[in-house]
Formats: C-alpha cells, sequence, structure tokens
C-alpha cells in the first residue's frame, strides 16, 4: 500500500488559529515578499475558508505533489505503516500547499520537505481526523505519535 504520493498528515489547524495566525501571516508575507506563485495565491483566495476542508502539517513528502492532487483513501498510520483495518474511502483533493519559511501559497510540495496544505473533502471531513490527529492550538507545535495517510 505504499504510494509515491502519499500524503501523512501530522496535525490539522485549529480554526481559531487559521484566522488569527495563518491566513494573516499568509497574507502579509504576500504582501512584503510579492506572491511567487500567483496560480496557488488565486486558488488559496477562493478556497481559504470554504467548507469542507482544513489547514494541515504534515510529514516529510515521499515524493513532489502538486496541488490539485486527489486522493480516494484515509486511513490511520504506525510507524510510518498503513492499518489496514482503519481504511476509509475518502475523495480529498489538496487545494494548494504553504511554503515553509515565510508562508505563502505554493503549488506544489517537494520530496523530503514538511510544509502546511489545504485539503478539501468532497463528503465532508472524516470523523477520523477529528478523533486522531493532534489539533494545532498555536506555533510552534510538536508532532505526536499518531499520524494520517490520504493516498
Amino acid at each position: 500500500m505504499t504510494k509515491p504520493n502519499r500524503l501523512i498528515l501530522w496535525g490539522w489547524f485549529n480554526s481559531n488559529l487559521v484566522l488569527n495566525r495563518l491566513i494573516p501571516d499568509i497574507e502579509q508575507n504576500c504582501i512584503q515578499d510579492g506572491i511567487r506563485y500567483p496560480i496557488a495565491y488565486k486558488i488559496f483566495q477562493k478556497n481559504k475558508l470554504a467548507p469542507n476542508q482544513l489547514y494541515f502539517h504534515h510529514s516529510y513528502a515521499e515524493s513532489n505533489i502538486s496541488m490539485g492532487q486527489e486522493y480516494q483513501y484515509i486511513a490511520l498510520m504506525e510507524n510510518y505503516k498503513i492499518l489496514p483495518d482503519s481504511i476509509q474511502t475518502c475523495h480529498s483533493k489538496i487545494i494548494c500547499f504553504f511554503t515553509p519559511y515565510k508562508s505563502q501559497p505554493s503549488e506544489y510540495t517537494m520530496h523530503g520537505h514538511h510544509e502546511t496544505s489545504l485539503i478539501q473533502f468532497k463528503q465532508g471531513i472524516p470523523q477520523m481526523i477529528y478523533d486522531e490527529l493532534l489539533e494545532i492550538r498555536q506555533l510552534p507545535f510538536s508532532p505526536n505519535h499518531k499520524q494520517i495517510c490520504l493516498y
């Protein structure tokens, strides 16, 4: 079940943190440093507060992944291995990624980097995310041992 484009999620950002810190920081970085990825910026502006999506911090990417990547499944992981009994159908899509330094919308995440992503869930956010994954309430944060994989 190893997929080169799977995305391993470490935690989801609390809505207060998104509204009061994450989005203002992203927008300020775009003003100060210029918009590096205009297509990603436009998509971010259109979708930054849309329903059925969350901002995530994800583990090191196993490959380069482009925004727009779609996933069909979600599963719990232990030691970076998918727990077969936890696999659920979950149609999701990467809206955009965010650069790690002076965060702003990006069209991709690079192999070996851990960054932030905005992900939309077509049938609503799976309860597994709220039940099992770390809720990020402040920055910086330290990931715990729980992981969820989109593939």
